[in-house]
């Protein structure tokens, strides 16, 4: 069996079919493959990082495979594919096998490593226990999916009741709320128009205020139209 030089959206979709928790770690963070439609296109694939972002990847940038918390790189995966189809080459008319002398068993059997995430001492042994895992992370990501839905649509909902308040005239400046026909004074030293007080006819945008003027200065009279920030006028 031809070793594979990378990873592939047909490797990981393996895995992901399996139901297991998958990530994948690519351009130096992990990415969670969520379900088998991420790595649909043969091309590029989507993961959803730490902050529930989907993030597009080309998969020769995959370094390795986080498996139910069992790194997986390309070298792994090809010795466990290894493993898994040995004795598939096997001539058909090959019906024995000389057993090896004892001296050659217990050689085999110190080089056998004790851990191999594909191994033939795991052999998917514990599939059933991985799948199970494999929902229950699902489900979490499905619970942090609606999490993240239901976040964007309070922070939509606020910024409504945000451009509602400035449809109607109202804004909150100081600890003081102005909306048309309000009586302001304007409270700037600073302010060219300092002194002027007037009826509010319209907040044009956040933060600011327009007023008609109904008292007389050097700088204002009656009927005049002045917009000012609200951080410069009161309420009288």
């Amino acid at each position: 069996m031809a070793e594979t030089k990378s990873f592939s959206n047909v490797i990981i979709g393996q895995f992901a079919l399996t139901g297991v928790p998958v990530k994948v770690y690519a351009s130096g963070r992990f990415l969670s493959i969520t379900d088998t439609d991420d790595v649909e296109d043969p091309l590029m694939g989507f993961g959803m990082d730490e902050n529930g972002n989907m993030i597009q990847f080309s998969y020769p940038e995959v370094e390795f495979l986080q498996v139910s918390g069992n790194k997986i790189d390309i070298e792994t995966y090809n010795k466990g594919m290894a493993a898994l189809h040995k004795g598939d080459e096997v001539p058909a008319d090959k019906t024995t096998e000389e057993e090896p002398a004892e001296d050659e068993k217990e050689s085999e059997e110190e080089e056998k490593p004790e851990s191999d995430a594909f191994g033939p001492k795991e052999s998917f042994s514990k599939l059933g226990d991985l799948i199970k895992e494999g929902e229950m992370e699902k489900r979490k990501i499905a619970r942090l999916k609606k999490d993240i839905i239901d976040l964007k649509q309070k922070d939509l909902e606020d910024q409504e009741k945000t451009l509602s308040k400035m449809d109607d005239g109202i804004v909150m400046e100081d600890h003081y709320t102005f909306g048309t026909g309000d009586i302001v004074n304007n409270k700037n030293t600073n302010c060219t128009h300092y002194g002027s007080k007037g009826i509010v006819i319209q907040i044009p945008q956040q933060g600011y205020v327009r007023y008609t003027v109904t008292n007389s200065g050097d700088t204002y009279k009656p009927g005049d139209i002045l917009t000012k920030t609200a951080d410069q006028l009161e309420k009288i």
